[in-house]
């Protein structure tokens, strides 16, 4: 696999990342992922601008991102990739020594780039998945796309352990997010899902839901799920840049509904794909 590290494409093997690096000590860092659609970065500007965000709520120097694009697809021809494929960008802070929880607002960023095909996800898709429950016990900066994701892992790690394809996050009595999607629920042919805050991410795709929602006239409701009416609502779906949209059809070990994926779930869905052809 060909990389870009800092203005070099170069095999992984030979990319060579300071032990000083303030992303390895500490988590001092941002990142991003994106897809492409028929080989074309899908929404790309949006991502750039949450990278962005990310990147000034914890001062990080960079301002490069007009350089992002043509790095990505330089990265997928290096690599001969002839499908869709995925992009991660990583900027931390830089290198400094030595280690200080203190840093130098004249460190120069490291930026860090690689794609790789995506998988098939048809089955999930169509058929749904089964999530988990579990404690959010994340910082309270989940508006920052920060690469300090240890709860992050954990739960997805044991979410995938038990069989479930995700962990759903709650605070308290309150739904906030997955370990790495946003969380939707359907009820009387509403689409509720957590507002935005400090505590969930403003998630590319959970953007798209809601202007095709208001384009189709269907209600949806910015609000907490709630812990104790989980079981109340009609349909669950996830979204996220490669999740897409996918049904969630188990929680734990019970059904939702008929343990299929929902009519409005699937109506989402198809707009979705729509608005993926039309961009």
């Amino acid at each position: 696999m060909i990389a870009f590290y800092n203005g070099e494409f170069l095999p992984i093997e030979k990319i060579s990342i300071s032990p000083f690096d303030r992303g390895f000590l500490f988590a001092d860092g941002v990142y991003e992922a994106l897809r492409t659609y028929n080989k074309k970065l899908f929404m790309l500007q949006k991502h750039l601008e949450r990278l962005k965000y990310s990147s000034e709520q914890i001062n990080i120097n960079f301002s490069e991102f007009n350089q992002l694009e043509n790095i990505i697809y330089r990265c997928s021809e290096l690599n001969s990739l002839d499908s869709d494929f995925s992009a991660y960008i990583q900027i931390t802070r830089g290198v400094s020594f030595p280690r200080t929880h203190y840093y130098s607002n004249q460190i120069k960023p490291n930026l860090f780039v690689f794609v790789s095909p995506l998988k098939n996800r048809e089955k999930e898709i169509n058929e749904g998945v089964s999530v988990t429950l579990e404690q959010d016990v994340r910082w309270s900066r989940c508006d920052i796309k920060s690469i300090a994701l240890l709860p992050n892992v954990l739960a997805n790690h044991k979410a995938i352990s038990e069989g479930h394809y995700e962990a759903v996050l709650f605070r308290d009595n309150f739904i906030t997010e997955g370990s790495h999607t946003n969380f939707f629920a359907v009820k009387n042919d509403s689409i509720i899902t957590a507002p935005l805050s400090n505590y969930i991410l403003n998630g590319v795709t959970r953007s798209i839901i809601f202007n095709l929602c208001e384009e189709n006239n269907i209600q949806i409701i910015e609000e907490y799920i709630l812990l104790n009416e989980i079981f109340t609502y009609d349909e669950f779906f996830l979204t996220g840049t490669t999740t897409e949209i996918t049904p969630v059809v188990k929680i734990g070990n019970r059904m939702v509904g008929d343990g299929k994926p929902g009519k409005l779930t699937r109506k989402i869905q198809k707009l979705f794909y729509e608005f993926v052809r039309k961009h």
